[in-house]
């Protein structure tokens, strides 16, 4: 090892890393306890401009750390750049990267020289498993790095105060803390690709994907989709030739821990992963299957030794390291824009995809022309060719349902209700058609004139079966028995008084609907089985109507109670709120001769039960949220000012305490009913869970969202499904912070026996929000609340730094006032991510 080695491995002065002419990457110069940085931007160069690579790679990093994805750096900042500047991104050292450690760092322990650890039997099978588990994370987010090689895999060293000039100190590798680097030529659902991968074949190191290969050979021809259409497979290839580039030599000594037997199961590990990119894709990936191969022989007592134990650096021997480093990525021209306009494929595709949408909108079309001409006929004979009869014979016309009956059982004239008020006679007369032959006989129209309008209901025998409708000319037959009427007649057209409904018949609707399907299998209609009120609903004062009709709209927001022999009551409060008027407010019914009127039905016509339960969840949260948020929001604001009051206070060792029990009395003073609030809280629930699959597994924020909101109209009164939905609220582009922090207020004031001071993501939504929407006050003062109840400071550090990156200057100062505070009070003493002071790059000196 040269001192130059060891500077680039371990200085921490400013350095620039070798990387090709497109991109630069210096190493920041750091203090000693500090965590080194790194800055990485893209240059436009004469063979082409890669700048906007930069923010393509800070968006991918920062959806990564959003989604707590381990093995990815942190990321420090990121600057969009100017007219005389490129933009860049920093992020945290990640570790020395594998290319290091097999090229610089040779060492020795029990007097065994080695050019770097991965000669060891233990840290290759190491540096397999979590090289595997790391592509197990990303590759969950649908995203594929397609450049893995050694010196995109980090791994940190230990111990922290390792010196590499001082004797007899031991190193080993931290491969938990694994972390993989360079996300700028990356696919990721969701993540736009609109030009070719700039990555050009490398000869010198065969670690492409040969179907990466040809894909890039066809985006060079402007050709995107078979880029877009790769997989986890690429990465597969690639860690399969970097774990075989560090494999023994099989003709040559075996060193370390290994032995043949283990080479030949290092062997077979490779040949399984090239097996897995050969094959085609499975329904499921094979990461866990071969997460446990690397287990299962790590298990061994001899290698979980191995690893235990540290190196020491064999700076003054004449073991050099691995002499043939990783070549940098190679980089082919960018594809104009012009040739990418228009690429073959998609416009192929997009023209097929417009004549099968022109071919739907046909077939619809034709669809519809179809029914209309098949349903215009029994439209006709349903509804205007009975009024035509009925004007020709100089009676009312009433809207029927031509039936037919057997020879063996003559036809039934039923009594007819009036029609219906203009508003709903359409509805109404579809539910009331009744059976009336064509041209009724002498008999049949003597004894409907002495028929008694007010059916009584009585037990049928079974319907006999439906026949097809009768011709208009073609007379009815003559009755051959007694008729078995199915609607027993009661003996005088007289009218019968009529007794005030009560409640019992609200609660007995079983009988009618039975009736009715009798009644709708006797006469061949094709309405609903649901009993129609012959005479008008009874009417009652204005007063009780308003009072009754919002009991209705309550219970119809709320949805139906189930009715059965085991809860055959309402409520009480139902009962009451359904209670009908007196009796003095209902009109008498009026005779005819000519056209029975039938006697008014029970109350239970006039106050139906309420429909189902609304399941447009969607359409229910954008009400709540237009008209509801606001006005709960205004109102928890004020009691989560008072929390937020006593944090802002100069602080002490037991401001904490004081602060937590500000947090805790919020809940016990504060409801927040909403209107008509009792949801579906398994619906709810399956939605919530739904949304977090979406982002937190496919990464797809917009997705999310629609479902998160659909959970929050489905059940706003869960403290969780809202905190959520303002997490979710700042991940759209742009972000909705006025609507996030309005959700986040809401939130914190609902009850959650859980979290009696408020969750700590509903306290970091609201800082964040509040920055984003200009309130820095309340930002800040959010911040030292979430510090102050989050069991291990770090937590809220990281979320803060998280914060900053992603959302930019908007988070400077309240993100610093945190870290100030995390910093005098001691609360992260040691820790690397409340540091002070922050080493934001993008400074205004700088700038």
């Amino acid at each position: 090892m040269t001192p130059a080695d060891i500077d680039r491995v371990f200085g921490r002065g400013r350095l620039r890393m070798v990387t090709g002419e497109h991109v630069e990457v210096f190493r920041e110069a750091s203090l000693p306890g500090e965590r080194r940085r790194y800055t990485k931007r893209f240059l436009a160069t004469a063979a082409g401009d890669f700048r906007h690579w930069t923010e393509r790679e800070w968006r991918i990093l920062a959806r990564l750390v959003g989604h707590g994805i381990g093995p990815v750096p942190d990321v420090v900042q990121f600057d969009r750049g100017a007219p005389d500047r490129p933009a860049l991104v920093q992020t945290y050292d990640a570790g020395i990267t594998v290319d290091h450690w097999a090229t610089l760092l040779p060492v020795q322990r029990d007097g065994a020289l080695l050019r770097h650890v991965f000669e060891d039997c233990a840290h290759w099978w190491a540096l397999a498993r979590h090289c595997l588990i790391a592509l197990d994370a990303i590759h969950e987010l649908q995203l594929v790095h397609l450049d893995l090689k050694a010196d995109n895999v980090c791994i940190p060293f230990g111990p922290a105060d390792f010196e590499p000039q001082a004797p007899g100190q031991l190193l080993s590798p931290r491969f938990e803390q694994i972390a993989l680097i360079d996300f700028a030529f990356s696919l990721v659902s969701g993540e736009s690709l609109t030009r070719a991968l700039p990555i050009a074949r490398q000869t010198d190191y065969d670690y492409q994907s040969p179907r990466l290969l040809q894909a890039l050979d066809a985006g060079s021809r402007g050709d995107l989709m078979p880029t877009r259409q790769l997989d986890w497979r690429c990465d597969v290839f690639s860690l399969a030739a970097m774990l075989r580039r560090y494999l023994p030599d099989p003709e040559g000594p075996l060193g370390g821990t290994w032995t043949g037997a283990r080479q030949a199961q290092a062997r077979a590990l490779v040949r399984r992963l090239l097996e897995a990119h050969d094959g085609e894709r499975p329904a499921q990936r094979p990461h866990a299957e071969l997460i446990a191969l690397t287990t299962h022989a790590l298990a061994d007592a001899e290698l979980a030794d191995s690893l235990a134990r540290g190196w020491t650096l064999a700076i003054g021997s004449e073991v050099a390291g691995d002499a043939s480093p990783t070549p940098i990525t190679r980089i082919a021209l960018p594809v104009s824009a012009d040739v990418l306009s228009h690429p073959p494929a998609i416009a192929r595709l997009d023209q097929a995809e417009q004549g099968r949408a022109r071919a739907r909108r046909w077939a619809w079309g034709a669809a519809a022309v179809s029914m209309a001409a098949i349903g215009a006929p029994l439209l006709y004979d349903a509804w205007w060719a009975p009024r035509e009869r009925a004007a020709a014979a100089g009676r009312p016309a009433m809207p029927a349902a031509p039936t037919s009956a057997p020879t063996t059982a003559p036809t039934q004239v039923l009594a007819r209700a009036p029609t219906p008020p203009p508003d709903v006679a359409p509805t109404r007369a579809r539910d009331s058609i009744v059976a009336e032959t064509a041209a009724p006989t002498a008999a049949q129209q003597a004894a409907s004139a002495t028929a008694v309008a007010a059916p009584v209901l009585a037990p049928a025998p079974a319907p006999a079966p439906l026949a097809l409708p009768v011709a208009a000319a073609e007379p009815a037959p003559e009755p051959v028995a007694a008729p078995v009427p199915l609607l027993a007649p009661a003996p005088a057209v007289a009218p019968v008084p009529v007794k005030p409904p009560n409640r019992i018949a609200v609660r007995a609707p079983r009988a009618v609907a039975t009736a009715s399907k009798v009644k709708a299998a006797a006469t061949g209609s094709a309405a609903r089985a649901r009993a129609r009120p012959a005479a008008r609903p009874i009417t009652t004062a204005a007063a009780t109507l308003s009072e009754r009709e919002r009991a209705l709209a309550w219970l119809t927001q709320r949805g139906p109670a189930p009715r059965s022999a085991a809860q055959p009551r309402l409520s009480a409060w139902a009962e009451v709120a359904l209670a009908p008027a007196p009796a003095a407010a209902t009109p008498a019914p009026v005779a005819s001769a000519a056209v029975p009127v039938a006697a008014p039905a029970p109350a239970r016509a006039a106050l139906a039960p309420p429909p189902p339960a609304p399941k447009d969840f969607a359409a229910r949260a954008s009400e709540l949220m237009a008209t509801d948020l606001p006005r709960l929001a205004q109102r928890a604001e004020r009691q989560v000012q008072r929390v937020m009051n006593v944090a802002e206070q100069p602080d002490y060792a037991w401001q904490d305490d004081d602060i937590r029990r500000a947090a805790s009395a919020l809940r016990d003073s504060l409801e927040l009913p909403l209107p008509a609030a009792q949801g579906a809280a398994d619906e709810a629930r399956q939605l919530h869970d739904a949304a977090r699959v979406a982002f937190w597994r496919r990464g797809n924020a917009r997705e999310a969202f629609d479902l998160q909101s659909r959970a929050f109209g489905a059940n706003p009164l869960d403290a969780e499904v809202v905190g959520s939905l303002a997490f979710l609220a700042l991940k759209q582009g742009p972000p909705r912070a006025e609507a996030a922090r309005q959700l986040a207020l809401y939130a914190l004031g609902l009850q959650d026996a859980q979290h009696p001071g408020g969750r700590i993501e509903d306290w970091t939504t609201l800082a964040i929000a509040s920055a984003l929407a200009g309130r820095d006050r309340d930002a800040r003062n959010a911040w030292f609340v979430s510090l102050a109840l989050a069991p291990q400071p770090e937590r809220q550090c990281r979320a803060a730094l998280n914060a900053y990156a992603l959302h930019g200057e908007r988070l400077r100062a309240p993100v610093e006032a945190m870290l100030f505070r995390a910093h005098a009070s001691g609360r992260a003493e040691g820790s690397a991510l409340c540091e002070w002071p922050p080493h934001w790059m993008a400074t205004g000196r700088a700038r």
